[in-house]
């Protein structure tokens, strides 16, 4: 009997600290929840699920919300860019509901490293807001971490298109991306701040340099140190 792909959502609520693997140790405390999105194939739901967690976030919560969408490894790109679908579907999702015209959002999407046959007719950042203009906006951050054109494995991807990551590299860029996280909830609520990681792929499919990627992400989302 066919049994049809999972998608696997784990949230980590642990006080904890990243491995010595990258340049510093960040903690993420309780008041910011992160949460890992895993599916194996193309087209099994990882995108959709992370587009709905966003959107009951950002569009029915009463008070702002700093949405953090990230996108470590990207191939396809860039007619397939799944952090340009969030950015898309939100405003979408905003625009077809005339309630959400109270509801003010500012819209990023970046794209932070490519290769070079993807960087053909690319954008590199694409910024919107929906709503009433205002100060207290919700935010919705987007980011691309590395991106590939081959719509093939992330390590097919690297090897045919010249563009080799290391796994040290892909950690240090998620760092950064944690640390801003933790600085966009200082003094804010344990609701006030989300953070959605997409992988590409299951937890056995490899990243670009090979590499498994249960093996790339255990140090920096599920560490072995708890603090």
């Amino acid at each position: 009997m066919y049994r049809f792909p999972t998608v696997i959502l784990s949230r980590h609520l642990h006080r904890r600290k990243l491995s010595s693997t990258t340049s510093q140790p960040l903690e993420l405390p309780l008041s910011h929840p992160i949460y890992t999105i895993w599916g194996s194939n193309t087209a099994v739901g990882k995108t959709l699920v992370s587009a709905g967690i966003a959107a009951s976030s950002l569009l029915s919560s009463p008070s702002p919300i700093k949405f953090h969408y990230l996108k470590p490894l990207q191939t396809g790109f860039p007619s397939d860019s799944d952090s340009r679908f969030i950015f898309n579907k939100l405003r979408h999702l905003h625009n077809r509901n005339p309630y959400n015209s109270r509801i003010s959002i500012s819209l990023s999407n970046r794209v932070l490293n490519f290769s070079p046959a993807a960087s053909t007719n690319q954008v590199k950042e694409i910024n919107g807001f929906v709503g009433e203009d205002g100060s207290d906006s919700s935010e919705l951050l987007c980011k691309t971490l590395y991106a590939w054109e081959g719509a093939v494995s992330p390590h097919l991807a690297a090897e045919r298109e010249g563009f080799f990551v290391e796994d040290s590299a892909v950690l240090e860029t998620l760092h950064r991306c944690f640390c801003e996280v933790v600085e966009s909830g200082v003094g804010k609520e344990r609701s006030e701040v989300l953070c959605i990681v997409e992988t590409a792929g299951g937890v056995a499919s490899p990243g670009p340099s090979g590499s498994l990627q249960c093996d790339l992400y255990r140090f920096v989302l599920y560490p072995s140190n708890f603090v």
